[in-house]
């Protein structure tokens, strides 16, 4: 966050970018269907959490960790909320990187999960993903008042239920302890869409609209739920293991070109070439802009 000007605006001649965009990575609470550019990295600890997030920090270099909770649907394996909670505290105490917990999507279990994970992560300044405008905002708000967590507000691809959802968590938590997710996806999917949702809630943030003036978080790993992204398909389309680091690297550089502050990725080769982007484009342009014209108006 922190930025007064569009993504990469360097053109200004400012510095315009205070504070990088940050990865988080991927893991989930129990073992479940994933391409196998992903899984092939992470085979022996799909069902050690603990042990999947060591591995992205330790092996991978991640400088941040998400652990979707999604056996605490009651339609999957109805985990506990003390149970999950006891996980979270597993993985603080195994890692040293911030952290973010997702949800299982069921409004209801998610609000107790969340309560219950802000509790024994009080001090951590974990990040809850995602609350939504069909959860009991009132409940996880009261209870998330006197703790240090950040929350994500989830609105997809709606600008006016972004402020209306970040209207309503502002009775209970400061606006500084807020981001927001208008959703996008993977190419061929929708990905044009979320580009624009981003770019216009970036763009009225920076014009004033004070309901939108949030860091935005995006997940390139939504790209995977595309089916071009990991089947097995004829050769014209080449190796699903390098689609499934393409799908999900073009929807990471778009969402920053976009605005975003935050990448959620789930192939540890899709980190590393995205780090590798980020880092080429924070650093202000050596060349220029008024040497364009040396070789635009040359002849051949």
């Amino acid at each position: 966050g922190g930025e007064t000007l569009p993504a990469f605006f360097y053109i200004s001649g400012k510095a315009v970018m205070p504070h990088p965009p940050v990865l988080t990575a991927d893991v989930f609470d129990m073992r479940i269907s994933l391409p196998r550019a992903v899984r092939m990295h992470f085979e022996d600890v799909l069902d050690d959490p603990v042990g999947w997030a060591k591995r992205w920090v330790d092996k991978y270099g991640a400088e941040m960790v998400t652990i979707h909770m999604i056996s605490t649907d009651p339609n999957i394996k109805d985990t506990p909320p003390k149970e999950a909670a006891k996980l979270i505290e597993d993985i603080l105490q195994a890692v040293k990187v911030p952290i973010a917990v997702g949800g299982s999507g069921n409004p209801k279990k998610d609000v107790e999960v969340f309560k219950a994970v802000a509790d024994v992560a009080q001090g951590e300044r974990i990040v809850l993903n995602s609350l939504n405008l069909d959860m009991d905002l009132a409940d996880i708000g009261k209870h998330l008042k006197d703790r240090d967590c950040v929350v994500i507000d989830f609105s997809p691809m709606d600008l006016d239920k972004a402020r209306e959802i970040n209207r309503k968590m502002y009775d209970y938590i400061p606006r500084e302890r807020i981001l927001n997710d208008l959703n996008i996806a993977g190419p061929g999917y929708g990905l044009e869409y979320g580009f624009t949702a981003i770019e216009r809630a970036r763009l009225a943030a920076l014009m004033g609209d004070t309901e939108l003036q949030h860091p935005i978080i995006v997940a390139a790993s939504n790209a995977l739920a595309a089916r071009e992204a990991w089947m097995k398909m004829e050769d014209y389309w080449g190796p699903r293991e390098l689609r499934t680091v393409i799908w999900e690297v073009v929807t990471g550089v778009v969402g920053l070109l976009a605005g975003a502050d935050i990448l959620f990725v789930a192939n540890p080769t899709s980190y590393q070439v995205l780090r590798e982007v980020i880092n080429l484009m924070i650093r202000p342009p050596t060349v220029k802009p008024e040497d364009i014209y040396d070789w635009v108006s040359s002849k051949f």
